[in-house]
C-alpha cells in the first residue's frame, strides 16, 4: 500500500506573503489618507472696487399714495413762519478810555549820571509818543527802571523789546541813553459789559435753530429733517458796543422741506448700489447710513417733495467667479495657483496653505479645496 507524504512550504514563503499583504495596506492607507484628509486653504486678498450712483425718492403726506417699491415714502411736508423774541445776556466786553502805562528800562552808556525830569518824552521807532510819570535819574554806566505813560491813550500800544530814544537829548546822547519796554505796555481803562458783533452773529444762529424745533412732534425727534430756514425779519434793541448786560432779539423766520424715517430710503439707496455689482462680485460695504439729501422740489400744494441723494459701496470678487472655479485649480501646485490667481485685476494677493504640511498640490477632489475672501 503506497502512502503520500505532504511537505509543508518554507516558513519564509509566509512570512513574505505577510510583510507584502501590510505592505499594500499601508499603501492603501496612505491612498485613501492622501485622497480624504489632503486639503488646501486658499484665502483670497481681492482688489476694491469703488462704486457711485445717484437715487431719487418722493415724500408725501397722503398714505394711500405711498408706494415703497417706487420710491414713494410718507413724510411730513413743512412751509411755517415762526415768530419769537428772547433775552440774551451780554457776553462781550469793552475797555474805557484810560491812560496806557508800564514801565521802562532807563539805560545810561555814559560815564556820568543822567537826570531825566517827568514827562521827558520817549519815542517808538514808529513814532508813538510816551513820557515820564516821575523824575529819575540814570546811574553812570547803569539803568534804572520808570513808570511811563501814553502821551495819545488812543495810538497803538507799546510791546515788549521796544525801543525808545529821549528826542530831549541830542543825537549823539541820544545813542548812549535810551529805553526798552520790559513787558507789554497796557491801557488804564476798566472793563465793562458791551455788545458785540460775534454774539448778535451767535444768537441769531441759536434762536432760529430754537424756533424751528417748534414745528417738530415729539414722535418726530428721531425722524430726518432736511429744512431750509429763511430769514424774514430781525431786530435787536442794542447796537454793537453799547453797554449793556442784555439785549432782546426779536426773529421772524420761514422754515420748510420735510421730515421722514429713513429706513425704507436705506433699502432703496442698499437695492441701487446693488444693481451696480457685477455677478462675479459682491458688494462687501456700502455708504447707506451716511446719505446726504438734497431737496430738488417741493409742491407745498399737493403736500409733495422730490429728493435725491446719493450712495457709495465697495466691490469684490465673490466666490461663484469663475475665475474660482475649483476645476480650474484642482493638481495645481503652489506656484501655479499663485500664478494663476494673482494674474486677474480683481485679486490683489493670494495664500496657499495645505495639510497635510508635505501637500505640494491642490487635491483631486473639489470639497477639499477651501476658499476664503478676505472682506
Amino acid at each position: 500500500m503506497l502512502h503520500k507524504h505532504y511537505v509543508n512550504p518554507p516558513l519564509g514563503i509566509y512570512k513574505k506573503i505577510a510583510f507584502t499583504f501590510i505592505i499594500l495596506t499601508l499603501v492603501l492607507i496612505g491612498v485613501i489618507f492622501y485622497f480624504t484628509l489632503s486639503y488646501a486653504y486658499i484665502t483670497i486678498y481681492p482688489k476694491q472696487e469703488q462704486l457711485n450712483t445717484d437715487f431719487k425718492f418722493v415724500i408725501v403726506e397722503n398714505p394711500t399714495a405711498v408706494k415703497a417699491e417706487e420710491g414713494i415714502f410718507q413724510g411730513r411736508i413743512i412751509n411755517q413762519e415762526l415768530e419769537g423774541e428772547k433775552l440774551f445776556i451780554t457776553t462781550g466786553q469793552k475797555q474805557l478810555q484810560g491812560d496806557i502805562v508800564g514801565k521802562v528800562k532807563l539805560t545810561n552808556e555814559l560815564s556820568r549820571s543822567q537826570i531825566l525830569i517827568a514827562t521827558t518824552r520817549l519815542l517808538t521807532p514808529d513814532g508813538i509818543l510816551f513820557r515820564l510819570k516821575n523824575r529819575v535819574e540814570i546811574p553812570a554806566k547803569g539803568n534804572v527802571e520808570a513808570d511811563v505813560y501814553a502821551d495819545d491813550p488812543t495810538k497803538p500800544l507799546a510791546l515788549a523789546g521796544t525801543k525808545f530814544t529821549i528826542p530831549g537829548l541830542s543825537e549823539s546822547l541820544q545813542k548812549l541813553v535810551y529805553g526798552e519796554a520790559q513787558q507789554d505796555l497796557k491801557a488804564s481803562g476798566q472793563f465793562v459789559s458791551a455788545i458785540s458783533q460775534e454774539e448778535l452773529d451767535k444768537a441769531v444762529a441759536e434762536y432760529s435753530e430754537e424756533l424751528a424745533q417748534q414745528i417738530f412732534k415729539d414722535e418726530e425727534s428721531s425722524l430726518t429733517k432736511i429744512l431750509n430756514k429763511e430769514i424774514i425779519t430781525k431786530s435787536f434793541n442794542h447796537q454793537v458796543g453799547d453797554e449793556s448786560l442784555n439785549f432782546i432779539f426779536k426773529l421772524i423766520i420761514k422754515v420748510s422741506g420735510v421730515i421722514f424715517d429713513d429706513k425704507d430710503v436705506q433699502t432703496l439707496a442698499l437695492k441701487s448700489i446693488e444693481g451696480l455689482v457685477p455677478t462675479d462680485k459682491q458688494l462687501m460695504a456700502a455708504s447707506k447710513d451716511k446719505l446726504i439729501y438734497e431737496i430738488e422740489k417741493v409742491d407745498f400744494d399737493n403736500k409733495l417733495a422730490q429728493l435725491k441723494s446719493s450712495v457709495s459701496g465697495i466691490a469684490i470678487i465673490s466666490e461663484n467667479s469663475p475665475i474660482l472655479a475649483k476645476d480650474k485649480l484642482v493638481k495645481l501646485n503652489l506656484d501655479e495657483i499663485t500664478a494663476y490667481l494673482e494674474n486677474f485685476d480683481q485679486i490683489e494677493n493670494v495664500k496657499v496653505a495645505f495639510f497635510p504640511s508635505w501637500i505640494k498640490k491642490i487635491p483631486s477632489f473639489e470639497d477639499h479645496i477651501i476658499i476664503k475672501i478676505v472682506q
